[in-house]
């Protein structure tokens, strides 16, 4: 082999090793499969029950929520039963799409901030809803696939 070629092996291999270690620095992978990662969750629900939204939140790092559709009750006592998230960029309804219901604890907090921003946002997750849900706290956790 020619010197020339070894050299721009050895650059190759050096830039190649560089990459890999980035890459495990950084931590994050890509999800490739979305019911996969959203099922880990409802399996390791016990950690999450009885606790704020926000520690579950905190964990999901590699993917959040993208929508975010809640069920609205006439029941003084607990006027928001639980809540849908998709992962998706889809019609909050849509088929094929992998969705976590979240089962609140009863409380007598105010929902009509959270059907505003539902509205003006159209399902999207954004952070009003984020900082709406965060103290709200998880009863149950139910991950499927339409």
């Amino acid at each position: 082999m020619s010197t020339s070629i070894k050299l721009l092996l050895a650059t190759f291999l050096i830039l190649m090793n560089c990459f890999v270690k980035s890459q495990q620095i950084s931590g994050k992978k890509e999800i490739t499969d979305t019911l996969a990662y959203a099922k880990k969750f409802e399996i390791n629900k016990e950690k999450y029950i009885g606790k704020p939204f926000s520690v579950l939140l905190k964990d999901m790092v590699q993917m959040q929520p993208k929508k975010a559709k809640s069920e609205f009750r006439e029941d003084m006592y607990n006027p928001l039963p639980s809540t849908s998230f998709s992962f998706s960029d889809k019609e909050i309804n849509s088929l094929n799409d992998v969705m976590m219901i979240i089962k609140w604890k009863a409380d007598d907090a105010s929902t009509t901030p959270l059907e505003f921003f539902e509205q003006e946002h159209n399902y999207r997750f954004t952070p009003n809803e984020k900082n709406f849900l965060e103290k709200k706290t998880v009863m149950d956790i139910t991950v499927y696939k339409r």
